[in-house]
């Protein structure tokens, strides 16, 4: 009898994952014995990524929201380091979510533990508030029935607010962290990516997109009749009571830390909250706020500690945050930022309905939304 794959030396068993397709076929290979079990049950991050995103359309609905959305920190972390990873990444959202998937699987990773938490994310919080948005704002919703506006597709809506949290997290910290060792990325980044990798007709619209601009790929989801409506479906989201500011504050006001703060702090620290990508929504399930009362009051005490170091800065009636703001938007030398503390609902009030807009002429932002990245 010929010797199984079990009687290869060890350093070829590690191997064999790469040589895979899916994630199936790694369950199917450790499930074989007890000794491909010990050498293929934890592969490289970066191959345990591929395999689940060969799988996805299967096992990491939605498809590839739900990856990418495990993964925009590391990209985001990869990008600010250097010009041109920050090139790569703007190319990768204006080929939209597939390419910015595309991208996550080569500079990205994730464990198998990392896998096994995404499941358990997805059952304990996703699923749960999947539901509950399509109630209040979905399909299955009254607005639903009667055919008025609604939130398209709730669980894609989710992971978008996730995604938005995670990939330019850099900025929104800057609320309660000290600046960062690298420049967060730059607005014009942020807009793109509500443009192409949350393509809706009305965006096109105002972005004075022409039919021939279009991308391919949001042809190709009118001819299957997939959503096309993505930020309006955010944006009744947002604003209907289901994922606003409201919402999230009602739902901090149990936590001690949110208690500790007041006035316009309490804002700010709502804002932030919100803002935490995957923990934001843990926030909004049972238990959640008790769960993460480290992360908040992490935010408490750094707004604290910045309100403080800008104190001897006010002037008149200017706040301490509102003079961090003003130092915030002169140090991050970006000619497209409206506002030194961006938020999902602010940034997608310019790229649905052009709205918000006042410190700059947006035609030549809007141009150079439509236009290819440009290399430093």
């Amino acid at each position: 009898m010929s010797p199984g794959l079990d009687a290869l030396p060890a350093e070829l068993l590690l191997d064999l994952p790469q040589y895979l397709h899916s994630i199936e076929d790694l369950l199917s290979l450790f499930s074989t014995c007890r000794a491909l079990y010990h050498a293929c049950a934890n592969p490289s991050p970066n191959t345990t990524l591929r395999l689940a995103a060969n799988s996805g359309r299967v096992f990491f609905r939605p498809h590839p929201h739900l990856l990418i959305a495990a993964t925009a920190r590391q990209l985001a972390d990869w990008a600010v380091k250097e010009a041109g990873h920050r090139y790569l990444l703007e190319v990768a959202i204006q080929g939209g979510v597939e390419k910015l998937l595309e991208l996550a699987i080569e500079v990205a990773g994730l464990s198998m533990d990392d896998i096994r938490s995404l499941y358990a994310y997805k059952c304990d919080v996703l699923n749960p508030l999947n539901r509950w948005l399509d109630l209040v704002a979905g399909p299955s919703s009254k607005d639903g029935v009667y055919g008025g506006t609604v939130c398209n597709d709730p669980e894609t809506t989710l992971l978008s607010w996730v995604i938005y949290g995670e990939l330019f997290h850099h900025s929104l910290e800057l609320a309660y962290l000290p600046f960062p060792q690298h420049k967060p990325l730059s607005s014009l980044i942020r807009y793109k990516w509500f443009v192409y990798c949350m393509p809706d007709v009305h965006s096109f619209d105002y972005m004075c997109f022409h039919s021939d601009d279009i991308p391919q790929f949001f042809k190709d989801y009118v001819q299957a009749d997939d959503d096309r409506f993505q930020q309006l479906s955010m944006w009744h989201a947002a604003t209907e009571g289901s994922l606003d500011h409201f919402q999230w504050k009602k739902d901090l006001e149990t936590s001690p830390s949110f208690q500790t703060t007041s006035g316009a702090s309490r804002e700010l620290f709502t804002a932030c909250a919100m803002h935490l990508g995957m923990k934001s929504l843990e926030l909004l399930v049972p238990g959640g706020i008790e769960k993460l009362e480290a992360d908040l009051e992490r935010i408490a005490n750094g707004i604290r500690k910045l309100d403080g170091e800008e104190s001897g800065l006010q002037v008149d009636e200017v706040s301490a945050a509102d003079a961090r703001a003003a130092r915030l938007l002169k140090d991050i030398g970006d000619p497209w930022l409206r506002a030194a503390y961006p938020t999902l609902q602010s940034d997608m009030a310019f790229t649905l309905w052009c709205s918000g807009s006042g410190r700059f002429d947006v035609v030549p932002l809007k141009e150079a939304i439509r236009s290819a990245p440009q290399k430093a």
